[in-house]
């Protein structure tokens, strides 16, 4: 009976969590709506702009796969070149930190009054976008509080804890249960949101989470992947540039883990900070260091697609 009660409860919780999520999203897409799409074919004329424009399309909608995926079909339309779509998407990596960053921040308290909010700007206020934006928030917000509320008693079990270490006990094992995870909820925001919150309650180790949270970003590409399918070889191209950028980010980390660690444990005291740190951290280097290499990065997706012999930049 325990048990049963215990997986109702868990699934309430990530069904609140998962769904806000998408809500935000969704509200967030449809208030900017073809501002979104203008703001792509404007604002890509090169590598900084792409990336910059990625950067803030991201923050703003809170959902790097809605922008992968809008690239993958701007590409296939021919409004934008594949390095320029590689650069927006690289920005969108680091954009997409932001809901780590927020979930490290102790708003946990602030969750039924943005609800309660959202509500009244919804039906009082009569701005129902603007209300369903500060509901989704909240309940964001809850349905992570009320998901880490349920797992903290079974997580702090000594055999639940040893299945944990072996899952997680190195940081290749640890990515790939984030990549796992990620390709199964097509969510990084919602696995790195969890295991931050989970590091914030001393249930996961810094290690562990940090590996999670670094195998979200290639687990988040499957979702580029199936946007590219029955499209274009440029559409494919795109997805697969995001697929490359994303592996090899996370395989050339995982020699100085120990080190990056480190890095991000001087940044903050707290653990759910770090994994948010942790996370942005590698975005930023992993973008910033591919930039220079955009055009080699468009040229090797574009003959992984099989397409040769023609100009790869366009």
């Amino acid at each position: 009976m325990r048990i049963f009660l215990f997986m109702v409860q868990f699934t309430l919780g990530m069904s609140i969590f998962m769904l806000a999520l998408k809500m935000l999203g969704d509200t967030l897409s449809s208030i900017l709506g073809f501002r979104l799409r203008a703001l792509f074919t404007r604002f890509t004329s090169n590598k900084i702009n792409s990336l910059a424009t990625g950067l803030v399309a991201t923050a703003l909608v809170q959902s790097s796969s809605i922008v992968n995926s809008t690239m993958v079909v701007l590409v296939d339309s021919g409004v934008l070149a594949v390095p320029q779509a590689l650069g927006v998407i690289l920005g969108a990596n680091i954009g997409t930190t932001l809901t780590a960053q927020i979930v490290a921040l102790p708003v946990g308290s602030a969750a039924i009054p943005l609800v309660l909010v959202g509500l009244v700007v919804i039906y009082i206020v009569k701005r129902p976008a603007l209300g369903k934006a500060c509901l989704s928030l909240g309940a964001v917000f809850f349905g992570l509080n009320y998901t880490t509320g349920v797992l903290a008693p079974l997580l702090g079990l000594p055999a639940v804890q040893k299945i944990l270490l072996e899952l997680t006990g190195t940081p290749i094992r640890a990515c790939v249960v984030g990549v796992i995870l990620t390709s199964v909820v097509q969510s990084s925001g919602a696995v790195t949101g969890l295991v931050v919150s989970l590091a914030g309650r001393n249930l996961l180790t810094l290690s562990a989470a940090v590996g999670v949270a670094l195998g979200s970003n290639v687990g988040t590409v499957v979702t580029t992947l199936i946007a590219s399918l029955g499209r274009s070889r440029a559409s494919k191209a795109t997805a697969l540039g995001d697929f490359l950028f994303n592996l090899v980010g996370v395989l050339l980390i995982l020699p100085v883990f120990p080190f990056f660690l480190g890095l991000v444990g001087s940044l903050s005291m707290y653990p759910g900070r770090q994994v948010a740190h942790a996370h942005t951290l590698f975005n930023i280097i992993t973008a910033l260091a591919t930039l220079p290499a955009l055009d080699n990065l468009a040229k090797l997706a574009w003959s992984w697609a099989g397409i040769r012999g023609r100009n790869k930049n366009t």
